[in-house]
């Protein structure tokens, strides 16, 4: 008899340990990291192109230019040709100082909008002030005030200021003169 009653009492002790070790083992893989409650990962981005443009947009307003930039390249990741997103991508790099990249990115909006005003005179302060590609930049723009619907005010001061700098104050001065004639016209 005494040896069964010695069974019984280790198998109590036996019943006992279990819960303790699994609460242990429990805490222990909990401390390794194996414990953690799984996150959900969302694999589709819930805004579209234009709402991170806007983002983008409203980042660049407040002079926050990387998380404008971080907007930028998500709409192109949508979309990489996405006119907007590359004219805007290329003005904070601009507002930046890294020209070659603002540059980068008007010339690859010229290529989804040919002769764009728009990216064109934007490309055009890219060659101002970087001092690189000007002449590019300077037949572009004459490209561009050789329609009638693109001769603005905005473009022949920027063709008139890209003139100065590359030297050629004749030119540059014909320009100022079409710009104030065009401002006056407007009132």
């Amino acid at each position: 008899m005494k040896g069964r009653g010695f069974r019984c009492r280790r198998s109590r002790k036996a019943v006992l340990l279990l819960p303790l070790s699994l609460l242990l083992l429990q805490a222990v893989l909990a401390a390794a990291g194996c414990g953690r409650v799984p996150r959900i990962i969302v694999l589709s981005d819930p805004l579209t192109a234009e709402e991170r443009l806007a983002l983008g947009v409203a980042y660049e307003r407040n002079g926050e230019f990387d998380l404008a930039i971080r907007e930028y390249e998500k709409v192109l990741r949508k979309d990489e040709t996405f006119f907007q997103a590359r004219v805007n991508l290329g003005n904070v790099w601009l507002a930046k100082k890294e020209y070659g990249k603002a540059r980068a990115e008007y010339r690859k909006a010229l290529s989804v909008r040919p002769g764009d005003p728009e990216a064109t005179n934007n490309l055009a302060w890219a060659a101002i002030l970087s001092g690189e590609a000007r002449e590019d930049a300077a037949a572009r723009m004459e490209a561009v005030l050789s329609r009638q619907e693109n001769r603005t005010a905005t473009l022949f001061d920027t063709n008139g200021v890209l003139r100065m700098h590359m030297g050629q104050p004749a030119v540059a001065e014909e320009s100022f003169a079409e710009a104030e004639r065009l401002c006056l016209e407007e009132g």
